[in-house]
């Protein structure tokens, strides 16, 4: 009942807002490196991987691969979220901001894999198995690129692998958030008010999971139906998680046993940057105080009780369903 239920927030922030951010987070300008760009810059192994093997698959119209059709940056149909770019140029760096589409970067929670891979592909979208190889190999480097910019060694076939430390670090910031800590933070209430500076509240657009980000006053989904959740869904499905919290691989160590230590959840201030500050290709999203407000001083209250947590041991079971692999 929940996945079906989380399948349908995804599929309903899709039409929402019609005509107010038509396109309004792509598109214009020169990208460059995006909102998260990899740490290697242009000599990033990973970005030469995707724009050989990757984009060719996502931008091939006609071909039961394309994607561009409906999310093209320059003009997305539907209010859904542009991560096409219609040139190589700018490809990377649209792709890469779009944490919907590629989620922590490992494969699992990467949407670009995920809602292609679900029975019967996405809207008639549907990839081969050669594809999905391509597409893995890819996310797999940039994990690996992402955190051993930041040291970590190398992996051998007795170590944690960097997409493994992703999930592990995903699954137990799940299992550790509490609707307690969560009230006790106000995020329902503070984040549902959110508006950014030409006066929208930012759950006009977003309070079904509209271009992959949930804002809303509502607290928890109710079983039976009715809108999603807040605390509901960032415990729930990953690909909403990572809109606010984001996995830092910046500082690993290995232990003796090949685990990677150091592993932790940071609050996605790249991610609300980059679009609060109309940074391509987020260039016509309303500009919004990111560092300042009443939603991210609960989020951050929320974040350091989550933390307080997830330092004290392991928490239990995952709420993410299904949980990050």
């Amino acid at each position: 009942m929940k996945a079906l239920l989380l399948a349908a927030v995804a599929s309903m922030g899709l039409v929402g807002c019609v005509g107010e951010l038509d396109g309004g987070m792509n598109g214009g300008g020169d990208v460059g490196g995006g909102t998260n760009p990899n740490p290697n810059g242009t000599d990033s192994a990973a970005r030469k991987l995707f724009e050989t093997n990757v984009y060719p698959i996502i931008h091939n119209p006609g071909a039961a691969s394309d994607c561009s059709q409906c999310h093209n940056a320059a003009s997305p149909q539907n209010n859904t979220t542009g991560f096409v770019a219609p040139d190589l140029t700018d490809a990377y760096g649209t792709i890469t901001s779009y944490q919907t589409v590629v989620g922590s970067f490992a494969p699992s929670s990467a949407g670009i894999l995920t809602k292609i891979a679900a029975a019967g592909g996405h809207q008639g979208r549907v990839f081969t198995d050669a594809q999905k190889a391509s597409i893995t190999d890819w996310l797999n480097l940039e994990v690996t690129e992402r955190a051993t910019s930041g040291g970590g060694g190398g992996t051998t076939s007795t170590n944690e692998s960097y997409s493994a430390a992703t999930a592990r670090v995903l699954n137990n910031w799940s299992a550790c958030m509490t609707l307690d800590n969560f009230k006790t933070a106000n995020m329902a209430q503070a984040w549902g008010n959110m508006q950014t500076n030409n006066g929208t509240r930012c759950a006009a657009c977003h309070s079904t999971g509209g271009y992959g980000m949930l804002i809303t006053g509502v607290e928890q989904t109710d079983p039976n139906g009715g809108p999603p959740g807040l605390f509901s869904v960032l415990s729930e499905n990953q690909y909403f998680m990572v809109m606010y919290f984001s996995v830092d691989l910046s500082d690993l160590t290995r232990d003796a046993s090949g685990k990677l230590m150091n592993a932790k959840m940071l609050v996605n201030m790249d991610s609300f940057k980059g679009v609060a500050e109309q940074q391509p290709p987020h260039v016509q999203h309303p500009t919004f105080n990111y560092q300042n407000n009443p939603g991210m001083t609960a989020l951050q209250t929320f974040y350091t009780s989550t933390m307080t947590a997830a330092g004290a041991g392991n928490c239990g079971t995952t709420k993410l369903n299904p949980p990050a692999q």
